[in-house]
């Protein structure tokens, strides 16, 4: 898997690519939970369009310390590629980009998450009870088969699986579709 450092950046615009789930402006209701326990934190999404995942994000509390590591996975669990998110600003939206862009096939499912050693995370819960569209991203609603905003109890992260309320903990992606390919998928950008 590939791994970098990287500093915080500015979030890219929506409605085009790259294009993020969230906008730079968007923010959790809980920007810093209680929960002190080490835990992995995670995002369901697919595209419209093939492309590739050039970075992760994920917001952060006041509380939120510690090293933060993301992961890029595929549904089933394979390790897709890690981030190390350096230079962090104190609360707001962190990003880390990978060494190499990340192939990213069109309908297909992947896991974005990244690892809180402290816990503390961002978390609005029953947020996934409907999807959320950010063309050409999607994240789904949780269901009984494939819950959505996903995390993982470990002192040193992994796969998450396990679902809590349809809870979004606020990870996003950063993806680059071919030129052409807008947000807006009309044709016209």
């Amino acid at each position: 898997s590939a791994i970098v450092s990287a500093t915080t950046l500015a979030p890219p615009a929506q409605g085009q690519c790259p294009c993020s789930l969230w906008p730079a402006n968007a923010t959790p209701l809980l920007a810093s939970d209680p929960d002190a326990q080490a835990v992995e934190l995670g995002v369901r999404f697919t595209s419209d369009a093939s492309g590739t995942v050039t970075a992760l994000r994920f917001y952060k509390g006041s509380g939120n310390t510690g090293a933060h590591v993301g992961h890029l996975w595929s549904a089933t669990g394979t390790l897709l590629g890690t981030a190390i998110f350096t230079t962090e600003t104190a609360t707001g939206w962190q990003q880390a980009s990978f060494a190499t862009p990340i192939p990213l096939t069109a309908n297909t499912p992947y896991v974005a998450s990244y690892f809180a050693p402290v816990g503390r995370y961002a978390v609005d819960d029953a947020y996934f009870t409907l999807p959320r569209d950010q063309a050409p991203l999607h994240a789904p609603a949780s269901s009984a088969s494939a819950g959505n905003g996903v995390y993982l109890y470990s002192p040193t992260g992994g796969f998450p699986t396990q679902t809590y309320q349809a809870s979004n903990y606020w990870v996003d992606v950063v993806v680059t579709t071919p030129q052409g390919v807008r947000g807006d998928l009309d044709g016209n950008g």
